[in-house]
């Protein structure tokens, strides 16, 4: 027995041992009237009195794209086995996925198509007769986790952002290259990992992003605001004084020094709810310099009311967001995210913005 069969094979003992009464009987493994069919195994066991067997499938990916392929190879096979009227045919089956891990999206497809899953990072459901088991694993595995991360890196992200921008939109590689100021192998890198989650589905036009609500909702869970460097400060100016001391000092383009608002005071912008008081924004190094002069900071025993925020990563000026002339703030989809890893009053805030540009989010 190889490797494969001996791990497919207790864990799948361990599982039906949790079956008061049931009893494995033979275990068919490997052989080429299975795998030509995409079956890595046959296990036949007895409960209650009854016969059954689980046709299993083993996944080395258990990213929903592999998982629903290997769901239509075991409903291929069970199908051929109900043609034959003599045999294995008379025995119920119970057609099993299996994999090291399964994500929730992955599970949730094999319920939908009644089909038991088992991982072996503890996640299970099997259903038959009176038997009911269901065992859900909160945390991940680390290489899940990693490969989630990298997903969600700068680069990555600003290929995300674009996609999120118009969700509707067919892309092409080279399109998304261009706009998202990537290399066509980074933006192949994340088309696959988007595909392998059916977060996209690939069109004649070109991809199109079929599941923006997994794919912002996942995001936000593992978002990580940049890094960066906070200069505070206490300015006079209010109102309209205020705007206008920030006149041309605004503006995300390279060529000059870089500076747009961030959080609450780009929220205020995008989409109006209770102003917060502190004026936040994203600024390199020449942009604090610019509006540090501008709006004539000074430290204040009471606390700021200015806070800059100095990016090591300049990405969040790639898609800012021109709400009024001249007006520059972070795009819709860096401040919801940045608002959700905050407080409740901040999440308050990015469910106020949702509203307005993701309404398709739960």
């Amino acid at each position: 027995m190889d490797a494969k069969g001996i791990d497919t094979f207790e864990a799948i003992r361990t599982l039906l041992c949790q079956v008061p009464g049931a009893q494995i009987n033979s275990v068919r493994y490997d052989e080429e009237s299975l795998t030509q069919y995409g079956i890595d195994g046959l296990v036949f066991f007895t409960h209650a009195g009854a016969n059954f067997s689980l046709a299993v499938h083993v996944k080395a990916n258990g990213a929903p794209r592999y998982v629903r392929a290997g769901i239509y190879q075991l409903e291929s096979y069970i199908a051929r086995l109900q043609q034959v009227p003599k045999g294995n045919a008379n025995v119920p089956i119970i057609p099993m996925i299996l994999s090291q891990y399964l994500s929730p999206k992955s599970r949730s497809i094999c319920t939908d198509h009644e089909v038991a899953y088992l991982d072996l990072f503890g996640n299970a459901r099997l259903v038959f007769e009176s038997v009911y088991i269901e065992r859900a694993v909160a945390d991940r595995p680390v290489t899940e986790s990693r490969a989630l991360r990298s997903l969600f890196t700068p680069k990555a992200a600003a290929i995300l952002r674009v996609l999120l921008r118009e969700p509707d939109r067919a892309w092409r590689v080279a399109e998304l290259a261009d706009e998202a100021r990537a290399s066509y192998g980074h933006v192949s890198n994340v088309r696959r990992a988007l595909l392998e989650r059916e977060w996209i589905e690939v069109e004649s036009e070109g991809v199109v992003l079929v599941q923006p609500n997994s794919l912002l909702q996942e995001w936000r869970d593992s978002y990580h605001p940049p890094v960066c460097e906070s200069i505070s400060g206490y300015t006079t100016f209010q109102g309209s004084e205020f705007d206008q001391r920030l006149w041309d000092k605004l503006n995300p383009f390279p060529e000059h020094p870089r500076a747009i608002y961030s959080l609450h005071s780009a929220a205020q912008r995008l989409a109006p709810l209770d102003p917060s008081g502190i004026h936040t924004f994203y600024v390199n190094e020449k942009g604090a310099e610019v509006l540090y002069a501008a709006l004539a900071l000074t430290r204040n025993v009471e606390g700021p009311n200015v806070i800059l925020s100095v990016v090591k990563d300049e990405s969040p000026f790639l898609d800012a967001f021109e709400p009024s002339a001249n007006v520059f703030c972070s795009s819709p989809t860096v401040t919801y995210l940045d608002l959700w890893a905050g407080n409740d009053h901040d999440k308050a805030a990015a469910e106020n913005l949702a509203q307005t540009y993701f309404p398709w989010l739960n």
